[in-house]
Formats: C-alpha cells, structure tokens, sequence
C-alpha cells in the first residue's frame, strides 16, 4: 500500500498516525453542556412542551403508565421523602429491585440529592448482597416487598425502605404543587453519582465509581446518537421520526446497559419506553413489541437467539425497526438466521463497559446494521483504492473465521487507541491490540481499591488532555472506515447470558468443599447462553465418592443463579504456570473434547 492511500485509510478510520488515536466520527458533544449535574440535566426536559404529556415509561404487564411530567413530579417527590429519612449528598442508597415502572423514578430521586446510587441483582443470594454492602456502606436499602427478605445479613444500621409503601406515601403526601423544585444539593460534575458492581478487567466484582460528569457524558452521547436523522446527515439533523420511536426495555435495569440506555438516554431524548416486567420470556416480549408498537428494542444475544427460534415467519404486523444486541458478541451464525427469520428489521451491535457508563461504540443506526453475513456495511464514499484493500483484509479475515461482526463506529466525545500488548505502542487500522478507550463518561475509579484503579486506569497526563485510558481487556482491530470489531478477550470473564462471572468467585467457592483439592473454572461454549461456567476439579485423596451432582448443589446454593457451576469435569491436576496462574487455554482445549460426554447429564439450561 502506497504512502497516498495509507493516509486516506487512516483519515477515513478516524486515525492520528502521530498518536495512535482513534476519535469518533461525531462533532464533540460533551462541550456544549452546561449542566453541573445529571438533574439540571434531566429534569429541564421532561418539560418541554412536546414531551411533557407523553408517556415515559409504559408497564406492558399492566398498561400503566407514567408521563415525562409525571417521572419530574413523582421523582421530586419521592427526593423530598428520601431526604426526610435523612439521605443526604454523599450517602449511598441501595436499590434493590426488579425492573418496573419506578425504577427511574427511584434513581432520579436518588441523584438530585447528591447521594450516590447503587444497584443490586435480584438473583444475588443474601450473603452476596451482605457482601456488596460491607464494601459500599449503604445508607438505606430501597426494595420490594418480595425481595426484603434477602436483607437478613445486612447490619440494622442500614434503613430498610419498602418501595411500594414510600411510592404510596408520596402520591398521597405531596402533590404535584410541592413538587416543582428540587431539593437543595449543591451537586458538581465531579460527585459521585453511581456505584455499579463490575468484574472489571479480572477478578471479584468491583464497585464502579460514576461521577454526575461521566453520566452527563453517557446521556448527551445517546440523545445525540438516538436523535440523529436516519437520512445519511452524518448527525447533523435531528431525527423528524424521533417522535414516533418507541423503545423496548426487556435489560435489566440494575445493569449498566440497561440503565444508561433507558434512565439515561431513552429519558433524555424524549422516547417512550416500553418496560417489560418479570422473568424473560421471548412471548411476553413479542407481544409487547406488537402491543405498544416498539420499534428499537436493545437486547443481549441470547434473547437475539430466541427471537429467531420463536420467529413465525410472519413480522409484518411489527412495527419494530431494529434490534440493538450488546453484552456480549454475536456469532455470524446467529445473525444470519435472525434475518431469515427477520428481513425487514436490521439488527446492530454496541459495545461498552460498566467502567464507561454504558457504550463507547455503537452501529450507525439503520445504516451501519450487520447484514446476514455478518459484515458492516459502510455508509460512506470511499476512495476505490482504500475500498479495494478494506475488502481485501475483511474478506481474508472472514474466511478464516476471525471476528467479521463489527461493534459499531465510536460514539460522540469517545477516543481510542489499539495497542500491542506486547510493546504497548498504538496500532494502525487492521492491527489487533488491546482496545483503550478515553470518553469524558470513563469512571473515576473503584471504590476503595487504588490497585484495580491503577490496572484498568492509565495515569492522566497533561499531553493526554487530562484524561485517563481505560484498558478493556478486549482485543479489537478497527478497520480503515472506523468500525471497531472484537477479536478476544485479555481478561478470564466468562460471558453467561450476558452476565460477567467471574471464575475467581467459583474457584473459591469450589475450595471450601471439603472433598476438593484443586479447582478452575473455565468459560465453555453454548447456542443459548454464549457461554457456561465449567468446572475442573481435582478430588482430595480418598474423596472418589465425589460426584458431579453433589458440586453443582453446593455451588448453586452459595452463589446466584447466573454464576452457578453448569458441568463438572473430574482431573488429576489442574494446568499451573511456574507462578502458579491456572492455564486456562490449556483446560479450555482439555474441554473441547471432554465436556459433550456429560451433555446428557446436566442440562445448562
């Protein structure tokens, strides 16, 4: 490749050859805000007189409904009774609870008196959700009356508040005419506003300290997104259809995609969203997205899977546009038959990370959506030159079965670099490396744990703009028109329905039996949940009355349902390096041809 079409591969990626920085195709977005916190952010728009009467959030379990006014009033509200238990700025709140209508109400709430939100699985077991509170030192514990019971090992200093009875006595105590201003908190950009449990880049799960910053980043980055024009304006216009999406909510909202998506963006662009409540069901939600007339749902692969294997081959009555998936990455196979099944609804992928408030990359909707191939098309006019050898690697790459599905273009106000991990310096388009990403909605740090932050955290330095790198873990390569895609992971997650297990937590779990000498766990492939956890196991001397069945309950019994040990495999050591690090590539080769043996005896299902 010549010198001329070297620099216009580079230009068209969005590539500083003197940096080795990447940087989005979108104008700077971040700037233009002049809010100091994420409700003077908010709460101004919902209302403006084109959104203020519309529905916010709908409950499709229900029907109900709650008004962009409605959200502002009730969450004012709900502030001014939070604030009378005494929560203050700088004081966590726990919110403990599944997905409903008054999640946002509950989080917004929360953040216009400063204090910091933090959220919790449902799934997660007493003694897990014990532990995550001893790490944040929660103020108050907001929850459900169902899930109340899972308190029992938190101490009695944390204040136990029942969601229902609070949401009761605030439509009751304090009318629409109380409820105009917020409560006084003095936030600033730089206060903490979420504390987010993530596994990070390794290991046990960490606490992910937001600041009002980074979510104001996250939510201006989406709106500007989201409400772009659909009709090639690069993202200059807004979208003359934006009034008339309705977006689907089946994410948890306890998880960092599922919040940042819908408290944060659908609820500052101005969208409708559509909460589907309860246990995932592939019926409820169709019906939802034909009831309430969806037309963008975001969704995690599985679900994606069983959307297609659902399929009736009749969509037409859907008005259901496109499909984002993030979480984890979708297989070629997969996509190709969700457009059988689907032809008239594209489907595209982002990517992001606790640690960055939500995406830092994201398919041009409607334009860049992976095709049944599994390749992204371009949108732009390219130079036939620049075409030629873009083609040339990503048909090479294709064939030889490397990562083809792209992740998307960087979204406004994000940066990146692919470095070697070898050498640490910054790769060129079609170089695989380490992706770091910089975004002003890059967290502050883990709460309480300088070491993790100094891992995932490159020191911000002047000449760098003052801003850190966040190492994903993730081996990516970027091609010459921007699109990011995944090769591998660095890090030793296994990937389960979208959820992050960590093998540390199992292993140690596995440790404490008394029948185990040594124990690893590895990720194994599967159709549904993308990956299981698989366990290698080493009996203890005179322990061969240990049977598979025995391991599974005793690690289902101590850890959530997502992170349980699917399958069992019996060895006589576990591979070590001379540090003594597992080998996991080693056992994860060992499974390929042992684990289907025990397929019929445990169902991972």
């Amino acid at each position: 490749m010549d010198m001329e079409m070297e620099t216009d591969m580079h230009l068209a990626a969005g590539y500083c050859a003197a940096t080795g920085v990447y940087r989005s195709r979108y104008p700077p977005q971040f700037a233009a805000v002049t809010a100091s916190s994420f409700p003077d952010y908010i709460f101004p728009r919902l209302l403006f007189p084109d959104r203020v009467a519309r529905p916010a959030f709908i409950d499709a379990s229900t029907g109900a409904a709650l008004s962009f006014g409605e959200l502002r009033e009730l969450s004012i509200g709900t502030a001014r009774a939070l604030s009378a238990l005494g929560l203050r700025r700088g004081h966590v709140a726990l919110l403990l609870s599944p997905n409903s209508l008054h999640f946002p109400t509950l989080s917004l709430a929360v953040l216009s008196l400063g204090a910091v939100l933090s959220s919790a699985n449902p799934l997660l077991t007493p003694d897990e959700l014990a532990q995550q509170a001893r790490d944040s030192e929660p103020f108050l514990v907001l929850t459900t009356g169902d899930l109340a019971p899972k308190l029992c090992s938190l101490p009695d200093v944390v204040k136990r508040v029942l969601i229902e009875q609070l949401l009761t006595d605030v439509v009751k105590d304090d009318g629409p005419e109380q409820a105009t201003d917020l409560p006084a908190s003095n936030i600033g950009r730089d206060d903490p506003a979420l504390l987010f449990y993530s596994s990070g880049t390794t290991g046990r799960s960490k606490g992910v300290v937001s600041t009002h910053g980074n979510v104001l980043a996250m939510a201006a980055s989406l709106e500007r997104k989201w409400g772009t024009a659909r009709a090639g304006d690069g993202g200059r216009g807004r979208d003359k259809q934006q009034d008339d999406d309705v977006y689907g909510c089946v994410l948890p909202l306890f998880h960092m995609f599922g919040f940042s998506s819908f408290v944060l963006g659908t609820a500052a662009l101005g969208a409708t969203t559509v909460v589907v409540p309860g246990r995932f069901s592939v019926q409820k939600m169709m019906a939802a997205v034909e009831q309430y007339g969806v037309t963008r749902l975001l969704a995690v692969p599985p679900m994606v899977v069983q959307m297609a294997r659902a399929a009736t081959g009749e969509s037409s009555s859907l008005r259901l546009r496109q499909v984002v998936s993030s979480g984890a990455p979708l297989t070629r196979e997969h996509i190709a038959r969700f457009h059988r099944c689907f032809p008239g609804i594209s489907l595209a992928q982002c990517y992001g990370l606790t640690e960055s408030a939500g995406c830092v990359t994201m398919c041009d909707l409607y334009h860049d959506s992976v095709d049944g191939e599994g390749m992204a098309p371009s949108t732009e006019v390219e130079e036939d030159g620049v075409a030629a050898v873009t083609t040339a690697v990503e048909e090479e790459r294709f064939s030889s079965g490397g990562s083809s599905v792209s992740i998307g273009r960087l979204l406004p106000d994000a940066e990146a670099k692919i470095v070697d991990p070898v050498s640490g310096e910054p790769l060129p388009p079609h170089r695989t490396g380490e992706l770091w990403v910089r975004s002003p909605s890059v967290m502050l740090g883990y709460l309480k744990n300088e070491d993790a932050t100094a891992l995932a955290l490159t020191a911000a330095t002047a000449a760098e703009g003052g801003r850190a790198w966040l190492r994903t873990g993730d081996l990516c390569y970027v091609d010459s028109r921007g699109h990011v895609y995944v090769v591998d992971r660095m890090k030793e997650l296994i990937k389960y329905k979208a959820y992050q297990v960590a093998p540390a937590e199992l292993e140690d779990v596995l440790a404490a039996h008394p029948s185990v000498h040594d124990a690893a766990v590895v990720p194994y492939p599967d159709e549904e949940a993308g990956e299981i956890p698989v366990a290698c196991v080493v009996k203890k001397p005179g322990s061969h009355h240990l049977q598979e069945d025995e391991l599974l309950s005793f690690v289902q019994s101590k850890v959530a349902p997502y992170k349980k040990i699917r399958r069992v495999v019996f060895v006589d050591s576990i591979p070590r390096s001379p540090s003594g690090k597992i080998l996991r590539l080693q056992l994860r080769s060992f499974l390929q041809g042992s684990v289907p043996e025990a397929e019929g005896r445990n169902s991972c299902k």
